[in-house]
Parts: C-alpha cells; structure tokens; sequence
C-alpha cells in the first residue's frame, strides 16, 4: 500500500511551482483589483477572462488550480458557469470563489458547489487569506487524486498478475491430468503379474515416470521407470517426449533390449542436443515364453527384491550419443518380486536434516511380503511421517509374479 506522502508519489507535484489562477469578471476595474491584490502572493500565474465562455474556452486548454468568478455577468452568470464545471469529470474539483454584493446569491453558489465566496468591495486581505487556504485544499486534492489514480492502476497490475497467474494454474492443472493420463490405468495380466505403481510429484507436474506394457507380439512385458533431471514443466515435457521414444521403440520393434535402449538414447540425445537435460531409467522386460527377465540400467538405482539384479550402470540417456549398454538376463520365477523407485524417495530429509534412504531399505525388509499395492501404500505413509518437505518427485512401482 502506498503512504500518499511517499516521495516517489510527490515527486511529479515538486515540478508544479506555479500555482495557477483564474478570474473571470466583466469589469475590468474588478479584474485590475483582483490581479493587482493577489501579485503579492509567491508562485502565482494569473489568467484572466472577461466573460464566463472565454473562462470554459480557457479551461478547456489549460489546467487552473483556482477559480474566482463574478457571479453578475451579462450572457453566461457566474452560477451558470459554476454549475457547468461541477459536472464536468475536468474541472469539478477545481476551488471556485464565488464573487457577489448580492448576500443573497451566496446561499445559491454554496449551494451550486462553490468552495468560498467574497462580498463586494472586496477585502484584499480576505481575499489573500481565502485563496491561500483553497490552493493548498487543491494541492491536497491533486495529490490525493494522483494517489487514487496510482493506487488504481497498482491494482490493475496485481489484477492482470491474478489473471496471468490463474491462466498459468489452469494450464499446469490440465498438464497435470494429461501426464497423470499417461500413466498406467491397469496392468498386464496375460502373465500372471500383481503390478501396482504409484507417481506423486513434489510440484503440479514432473519428470518422474514409468510405465507397464505388452508388446505387440505378446511375448514380452515391459517394465520402465525414469527420473529426468530438474523439476517443474521443463522436466515433465522431457518426461512425455521420453515415453513417446518408448512406445515407438518397444512396442512394435523386436531388437534386443540393450539396442533398443541405445536407439532410444541416440535419437534423445541428438534431439537434446542444446540441452542439458538428462534422463535416468531401468527397462526391463520378460520373455514370457523363457521367463528371462532383462535389466538394461541407464544411471538409475538398481531394483530390489527377491532377486538380484545388481548391474553394472551405464550413462543415463541424453548424455552421449552411440552409447553402448550391456544387459543382465536372470530368471524371474513364481513368487519373486521387485521394486523399482527413484530417488526422490531417497534424498528426501527430515527436520534433523537424515535423509530417508536408510529407513527406506529396512521398512522394504518389514514389509516386502505384503502385495505390490500394500507395498507402496505402506512405504509412501512411513515416507510421509518421516520428511519434513517432499521437493522431488517420488514414483514407485512393485511388481511380484
């Protein structure tokens, strides 16, 4: 809120020295007084007007800080004019002395809106006293309404950021549903999977992702989760192009796991190329005819569970282009089960500053025999307690067989 005596308010005022005054009477014995009587006073431009149209022509090419103005006048009275510039947006907060020998015509000129009036013969020294005090009225006036008019356009401001910040909201809001309907709404079932997977971003939208699908042929399932660097809109939008390669890549195409993988890498990165965006991720996928389950790491956290996938990690992807991975083959039988996660379950602290990583492995040890659903609803709330603030993403996915 701005104070209306700030100096940044009162600095356009300090250039106004000049107070400037307006007189209007058809006698130019009058005119001569009243100009003769106000010379004394400091910073003082007079103009002066015969009649009340000249007054109205002059008004309207030049501001007047005050008014005096016979109320006699042949043609346009003095009331009359008083009354135009009352309802005029221009002039209505302008001071108007009103000048008469009539006491009766002071009632109606009050009455018209008039600040003060002078009786005939004019007191000069009245008159001094009255056209000071309605000049510093009017400059108080000027401020006030220059106050007004920067209060109002500051709220125009704060107005239209709402109205940006709004728009903004509604768009990560429908960003926000478009990547949720990227994820996983169910599961394969063709080979005897219990699947159950879980993202919550730390913010409107993120980078995390994964994903469960079959191939085209049937004979494979493929299991992927990817953490892209950073946060916000940038990383989500890496995220959805990441799933696009996916899709395209293993979907329809037969080509060993670690190719695959290496394509996808080479494509992104040239795609990348003036970014410095990376990406993270396991893909794994069973030969449901062998039962062979193959991991391809690209810098991620290896997965735990019943078996042990412990690989060697290769780069992430976007690094470097024509990147060679290698893939572990193990069997993935009846009953076994993993877990896959990002680090955002990892590195997150609590109001001592201890990161939950420890307690993440041994609550896993408490409770890896419950169901994939189980799991990840066990591990988020024993997460949840524990930190003091999510600031990254948190996605897992739980799969037994």
């Amino acid at each position: 809120m701005y104070n209306i005596l700030d100096p940044i308010l009162l600095k356009g005022f300090k250039q106004m020295v000049k107070n400037k005054i307006l007189i209007v009477d058809d006698e130019v014995f009058n005119l001569d007084l009243l100009e003769y009587a106000l010379e004394s006073l400091n910073d003082i431009v007079i103009t002066r007007a015969s009649n009340a149209t000249m007054a109205l022509d002059i008004l309207q090419n030049s501001k007047q800080d005050l008014i005096i103005l016979d109320i006699s006048m042949p043609g346009m009275t003095g009331l009359e004019m008083l009354q135009k510039l009352k309802l005029s947006e221009n002039t209505k907060y302008i001071p108007v002395i009103m000048v008469t020998a009539k006491n009766e015509e002071r009632h109606n000129a009050l009455k018209s809106g008039s600040e003060d009036f002078l009786s005939k013969p004019i007191d000069t020294i009245e008159l001094k006293f009255k056209v000071n005090n309605l000049l510093k009225l009017k400059k108080f006036n000027d401020l006030q309404q220059h106050f007004n008019q920067r209060l109002k356009e500051e709220v125009q401001k704060k107005q239209q950021e709402l109205e940006k910040l709004i728009h903004v909201e509604q768009e990560l809001s429908m960003a926000k549903d478009i990547q949720q309907g990227l994820l996983p709404k169910s599961y394969p079932t063709k080979a005897g999977f219990e699947i159950y997977g879980s993202c919550t971003q730390a913010h409107d939208i993120g980078g995390d992702y994964y994903d469960v699908f079959e191939t085209e042929c049937g004979n494979y399932t493929l299991f992927i989760i990817a953490d892209v660097s950073g946060h916000g809109l940038s990383s989500a939008l890496i995220a959805m192009q990441f799933r696009t390669l996916v899709h395209a890549h293993f979907y329809t195409v037969e080509n060993s796991l670690a190719v695959t993988v290496e394509k996808i890498n080479t494509i992104f990165t040239k795609d990348n190329n003036e970014s410095s965006m990376f990406i993270t991720a396991l893909f794994l996928k069973l030969n449901h005819k062998t039962g062979i389950l193959e991991l391809v790491n690209a810098g991620h956290h290896n997965p735990i569970g019943s078996i042990n996938m412990s690989h060697n990690s290769g780069i992430p992807i976007g690094v470097l282009e024509h990147t060679t991975y290698t893939t572990l083959e193990v069997p993935f039988n009846k009953n076994d089960h993993l877990l896959l996660f990002t680090d955002g379950i990892l590195e997150e602290e609590n109001h001592l500053g201890e990161m939950y990583e420890k307690h993440f492995y041994l609550h896993y040890e408490e409770i890896k025999i419950f169901s994939p659903k189980k799991q990840i609803e066990s591990l988020l709330k024993n997460f949840y307690m524990f930190i003091a603030k999510q600031n990254d993403d948190v996605t897992l996915l739980s799969i037994r067989y």
